[in-house]
């Protein structure tokens, strides 16, 4: 009987080990602007008529998630938001935000991953909606997420981005000795049990 159970409380441990989720961190700082302001972004550019915004806003209805999203409606040339990031070189990375837009006329919206283009958009149109956008990129050890934008007769909408490390979809070998030293290790404590 004890020996069933401790196959059971194994193979259990294994399955959670092999099974469990990750949770990746966010490496963006302040990416729902819900300090009601830019901390954490390096701004650059023409910036004005650029802020955090609660509530309604122009044809927005409020943030897509939280109290604050950002506002962008620079006139004539682009302002930007970026930040420069630690990240695993030669690791993936989700990169993620939702925007918002109703095709103003002249506009433009943009990202870039250490200056490599991303999404290019010009008078973009969501109908005012939150749409989200996804992609994905290769950490280098250091990387730089940039948005640029200009919205000359109004403002498009930003809210919750986010960088996150893509999740592997192979166990690393060390996962896989560890989680044997572990098995090896209740195989020995049964074995001595059943000994005696």
């Amino acid at each position: 009987m004890r020996l069933k159970t401790l196959l059971a409380v194994a193979t259990l441990a294994f399955c959670l080990c092999v099974a469990a989720p990750t949770f990746a961190q966010n490496l963006i700082t302040n990416g729902s602007f819900e300090t009601g302001d830019f901390t954490g972004w390096t701004t650059g550019g023409n910036f004005e008529d650029t802020q955090a915004s609660s509530g309604p806003f122009y044809d927005y209805s409020g943030a897509q998630d939280g109290s604050f999203y950002a506002t962008l409606g620079p006139v004539g040339s682009d302002g930007t938001l970026s930040q420069t990031l630690t990240t695993v070189a030669g690791a993936q990375y989700n990169i993620s935000f939702w925007f918002a837009s109703v095709g103003d006329n002249p506009s433009d919206f943009s990202v870039s991953w250490d200056g490599t283009p991303l999404l290019s958009l010009t008078n973009p149109n969501t109908g005012s909606n939150w749409t989200q956008y996804t992609f994905t990129a290769t950490g280098t050890g250091s990387d730089t997420l940039t948005l640029a934008f200009r919205d000359d007769p109004a403002w498009m909408a930003l809210d919750n981005v986010s960088v996150t490390q893509a999740p592997s979809s192979v166990p690393e070998p060390s996962s896989f000795l560890l989680l044997g030293t572990g098995v090896l290790g209740l195989g020995g404590f049964v074995r001595r049990k059943l000994g005696r």
